[in-house]
């Protein structure tokens, strides 16, 4: 079985959402036209934070735990506070910060009216405490956020 690290596959899951997110709410409209983009992200800013919170809680769960330990460590905690989740879904500070951090750069290329370039893309906020996970979960868990922020997106348009 091949590993990555998980703080880029978080980069990649971070990065993935946006750019499906961002695609599903300009169906129809220019992606390439900046201030497209900008009035788009603006008109839907209260949602994509928890949008985001929503779909990151599962996909990041599923990097950092096995079922049964999400659901023992969701009942020793029980909270319906989606950005509290998402922090027990990153197990470690340090993986919480690394997302946060990722979320912010993303989010403020997203300010610019487009998506991260190639090379904006494979700079990522380090976590080194974060360990490895198998390649083909990874890619799986990124497939599934591109799916469902697109489609959540989508619902939001229509």
């Amino acid at each position: 079985m091949s590993k990555i690290s998980k703080d880029r596959a978080l980069a990649a899951l971070v990065r993935t959402f946006f750019k499906y997110f961002l695609t599903g709410m300009m169906e129809g409209k220019d992606l390439n036209d900046a201030k497209v983009v900008k009035q788009t992200l603006l008109e839907h800013y209260e949602h994509i934070s928890r949008i985001y919170n929503q779909e990151v809680f599962y996909a990041i769960a599923r990097m950092n735990y096995e079922a049964d330990e999400i659901e023992a460590a969701l009942r020793s905690n029980p909270t319906n506070d989606l950005m509290q989740l998402v922090r027990l879904a990153c197990r470690t500070e340090p993986f919480y910060h690394a997302m946060v951090e990722e979320y912010k750069r993303h989010f403020l290329i997203l300010l610019e009216g487009r998506l991260a370039t190639s090379e904006e893309a494979s700079q990522y906020t380090p976590c080194k405490e974060a360990g490895f996970i198998d390649e083909a979960l990874a890619i799986d868990i990124i497939n599934r956020m591109a799916q469902n922020a697109y489609s959540e997106a989508r619902k939001l348009g229509m």
